[in-house]
């Protein structure tokens, strides 16, 4: 009977012991900080609304939850439509868009936001160690265009490179320009889009507007004077009247060259500066030039480079783009028109050869024929011309170009 009572004493002393252990463990779990956790999104930290935190007791026997509440719901700004939420691969985002409809994504980092609105986000994480965090914050959103145009004072004849980012998929655009611009490329969130600075044209201010999603954004273009030389040489009566002077040669060239003015790629294959498309040659004519032939009174204008070379020198793509046209003009002879995309186009004339056909994809830097003096031409040399429609752009600016 003693031995039953002592065996009771000694089982309840163990269990107060264990019991005091636990509280004692208990209150140190009491103590415990918060623990540490954060996300970002757009590079401002955002700490957990809440965790809870799985402890346990005695070596593992007792479960114990407990559960830290931290800031409240944080508000961010966001400009953008494109966003970067750091967050783990397994992390679970709800998302409550403007409309109230709800969207639930696994570990996704960039988050499209193209309404401008308040949306609501909730973002459950599950560690090693089986603590769950949860962050509750809002984003709201207020995204407009931005427009970049690589130059507002040009000069005649310069090539303008218009980006527009933070816009929405499959937006409409339209441009109003005294100039005529390029096709426009649109990929995902923005778009592109090419204006020359036509070399005819006054130098003055013109207005430039574009319209997104029915929203104008108006600019204007202070076009500068370019100088441009004059020159004055002789053209022998038997060239002149079988290029220039010749009605049929004339017919042909304006049926084969004009409808080209129209027409683009709706890709962009250009990529970096163009390269000058002869080696070791000298500049025989300048671009814009005012030209008076055979003592004319008034002056032909010159709308590319002239390249005096050799006959027989290479003559490379310039860039890469398919080839548009690649044939004998009378007027100017052997010719190759090679797109680069979206209309932009250059223009490799008075050829001796041609060694790449019609439909063509080139390369930049690939031989694409040789230097010649056919059509309208006083000796080797290569007639280099870039052009967007029917606007003629002064390749020197081609060369600058970097996309």
């Amino acid at each position: 009977m003693k031995l039953i009572k002592y065996s009771v004493i000694l089982v309840l002393i163990g269990v107060i012991a264990l019991g005091g252990y636990a509280f004692s463990q208990y209150q140190t779990i009491l103590k415990e900080e918060a623990p540490i956790q954060t996300i970002t999104f757009n590079d401002q930290e955002i700490n957990y609304k809440s965790s809870l935190v799985q402890y346990y007791l005695l070596g593992g026997i007792v479960p114990i939850q407990r559960e830290f509440q931290n800031l409240d719901t944080v508000t961010i700004v966001s400009t953008q439509i494109i966003n970067k939420l750091s967050v783990n691969a397994t992390d679970e985002i709800e998302i409550t868009y403007p409309d109230q409809t709800i969207e639930t994504l696994v570990g996704i980092e960039t988050i499209i936001l193209d309404e401008n609105g308040t949306y609501l986000f909730n973002v459950k994480r599950v560690s090693e160690d089986k603590t769950v965090y949860q962050f509750v914050f809002s984003v709201e959103v207020e995204s407009y265009p931005t427009i970049s145009i690589s130059n507002t004072n040009p000069v005649q004849g310069e090539l303008l490179i218009v980006n527009i980012d933070n816009i929405k998929k499959d937006s409409t655009i339209s441009i109003e320009n005294h100039f005529r611009p390029s096709a426009i490329l649109q990929k995902d969130y923005s778009a592109r889009f090419y204006l020359p600075m036509a070399y005819r044209e006054e130098a003055k201010v013109y207005p430039l507007s574009i319209t997104i999603n029915d929203v104008k954004y108006d600019y204007e273009l202070d076009v500068n004077t370019f100088e441009f030389k004059q020159i004055h040489f002789t053209v022998s009566a038997s060239v002149s009247n079988s290029t220039v002077g010749n009605n049929d040669a004339v017919i042909q060239y304006r049926e084969t060259i004009y409808p080209l003015y129209e027409t683009f790629e709706t890709e962009e294959y250009w990529e970096g500066n163009f390269v000058i498309p002869v080696e070791g040659a000298r500049v025989s004519s300048s671009f814009g030039e005012m030209r008076f032939v055979n003592n004319a009174k008034t002056p032909s204008r010159h709308s590319g480079i002239d390249y005096a070379v050799a006959c027989g020198t290479d003559v490379v793509a310039s860039n890469t783009g398919k080839v548009e046209y690649a044939g004998f003009l009378t007027l100017i002879g052997n010719t190759i028109v090679i797109d680069h995309g979206l209309g932009l186009k250059t223009f490799y004339e008075h050829m001796d050869d041609i060694v790449i056909t019609q439909g063509d994809m080139v390369n930049k830097g690939d031989v694409i024929g040789h230097v010649g003096t056919t059509g309208y031409s006083t000796g080797c040399h290569l007639h280099f011309q870039g052009l967007v429609k029917n606007q003629s752009i002064n390749p020197e600016f081609l060369y600058q170009l970097d996309n």
